[in-house]
């Protein structure tokens, strides 16, 4: 539930949360560097404090920027209700904020309080373009990116989707002289044994000439799960699994025989086995 609620941050992200931060105290700089020249130039008084808390107009977009930016990538929707709603939000929250920011910098710090009404009038008067460009821009660039990427991912989905009916229902193995089909569902789990592999049944036991990792690709990865470099599991036969305090486990098949889940591939084992069981685990 966490993982749907909370997204998690990778390289990228914390990219261009440094990225703003920067963007951000470099308007700053510029900012307070012009009023510093037109007072110059109207040989009028300059006042740092001042100058500094009416740049927090640019402080505000550091988070809300980030903020458009993660709710457009990991909501990823096309609709026009949502691509507007992620631009007019975010400059409401600014409108509402940097009155509300002002006044309280200039109450706890300054000699003189500036109203939210009077500031208000001012960011709107002078700030409204600025502010229209500077959060429909990100969330325009990001729709075209992605509209440009999409074929090749549509072209991708497809693969996958083709691969999917590639994977075997059924092998052909030797016993003696004799070639038989044994249905993949009845495999309880393959072991390699160099240069073949051995297939585990109910039962029984057959060489096949084939490797472990060439034999992976051709079973159903929802069904046969690697669970150690020399063994892969059909987690359907799966029962439970026993933990061994070291990080590895040992698992039980439904005939009752054990084996040993490799902490190596512990976490993948899980993640597969969550999405369509629900084991005993000790």
């Amino acid at each position: 539930m966490n993982n749907l609620l909370i997204p998690k941050f990778n390289t990228l992200d914390r990219r261009v949360a440094y990225v703003l931060l920067q963007m951000v105290l470099v308007f700053i700089v510029l900012t307070m560097t012009q009023d510093f020249l037109r007072s110059d130039l109207k040989d009028t008084a300059y006042y740092f404090s001042e100058s500094l808390i009416f740049s927090s107009f640019w402080w505000l977009f550091a988070p809300l920027l980030f903020l458009q930016y993660v709710v457009v990538n990991y909501n990823k929707s096309k609709r026009i209700g949502f691509q507007l709603a992620v631009i007019i939000m975010p400059i409401f929250m600014h409108l509402l904020a940097y009155p509300l920011l002002v006044w309280m910098l200039s109450k706890m710090f300054y000699y003189h309080t500036y109203s939210i009404q009077q500031t208000l009038r001012y960011a709107i008067s002078e700030y409204v373009y600025l502010l229209v460009l500077l959060y429909a821009i990100p969330v325009l660039v990001f729709q075209f990116f992605t509209n440009k990427t999409h074929p090749n991912e549509t072209v991708s989905e497809s693969q996958k989707e083709s691969a999917s009916t590639q994977y075997i229902n059924t092998l052909i193995v030797s016993e003696g002289n004799k070639k038989h089909h044994i249905a993949v569902d009845e495999i309880l789990y393959c072991s390699a044994n160099p240069p073949y592999i051995t297939l585990h049944l109910d039962g029984k036991k057959y060489l096949h000439t084939e490797t472990l990792k060439s034999i992976s690709f051709r079973l159903n990865p929802n069904q046969f799960v690697r669970i150690h470099k020399s063994t892969i599991v059909n987690i359907d036969r799966v029962v439970s699994y026993t933990t061994r305090l070291n990080g590895d486990y040992d698992l039980t098949l439904k005939n009752n025989v054990q084996l040993r889940l490799s902490r190596n591939y512990a976490t993948d084992f899980k993640n597969q086995l969550n999405k369509t069981h629900q084991l005993t685990t000790k």
